[in-house]
């Protein structure tokens, strides 16, 4: 389904935040993709007259990964924020303190609900280097990682448990490339993508595979796994 598509099935009153975020709506290191709504529902009756959907899906790319967190209005209220369920994160809980903009929601302002959705993503990004604590080895990289100064908070992680019988523990790690592709000679940039050292033993103490594109900056990404 198209994004205008999309909008057009959702109440009047609500279309001005929904639009933002899905016109808008660039979270992340991986900003080349926007936010995707999806699973258009509505919690009115059936003889209430459309379009009235109020609640859907939202994709949020992420560390590799796609987040996929259902978004509930209630289209009789629209000056009232939205509940938020955040998909098979179960133990994700954002701290209420830190969402300012939900605590303080503005239905005046049409990015209210795009600031939300970043305070819940930079919550979820501590929830996920929280979760790294678990694996000593994985917290090891971590740290090594935030001590260069070339990445600092330009890192995305998603971590989680592969087996809870057997402990084993995974974690994707993005980084954001400090490189300037401006003096890349033109034929190189027609093609889709650049290769890279294929082995970096020094990202994880394993090897691993990246590609780059053409983009003025770009972003690596390598798995991470505890021994």
């Amino acid at each position: 389904m198209s994004p205008e598509v999309a909008l057009n099935k959702i109440s009047p009153a609500l279309r001005p935040f929904i639009s933002n975020v899905v016109r808008n709506g660039k979270i992340g290191l991986d900003a080349t993709n926007n936010l995707k709504i999806t699973d258009l529902k509505s919690g009115c009756t059936s003889l209430t007259p459309g379009p009235c959907c109020d609640r859907f899906k939202l994709h949020i790319p992420y560390a590799g990964e796609t987040l996929k967190w259902d978004i509930i209005f209630n289209c009789h209220y629209p000056d009232l924020p939205p509940d938020f369920i955040f998909g098979e994160d179960i133990d994700f809980l954002p701290e209420p303190t830190m969402l300012h903009h939900l605590n303080g929601w503005n239905s005046q302002n049409p990015d209210c609900l795009l600031l939300v959705i970043k305070e819940l993503v930079q919550q979820y990004h501590k929830y996920q280097c929280d979760r790294l604590h678990e694996s000593s080895r994985l917290m090891f990289e971590y740290t090594a990682l935030q001590e260069g100064p070339e990445f600092g908070d330009n890192m995305e992680i998603y971590a989680v448990r592969k087996n809870n019988w057997t402990g084993e523990f995974s974690a994707r790690f993005l980084l954001k490339l400090p490189v300037d592709f401006s003096n890349i000679p033109t034929y190189l940039l027609k093609f889709p993508g650049l290769a890279v050292m294929p082995r970096s033993p020094a990202c994880t103490g394993k090897s691993c595979s990246s590609q780059i594109s053409s983009r003025p900056q770009d972003w690596l990404q390598f798995p991470g796994r505890e021994n």
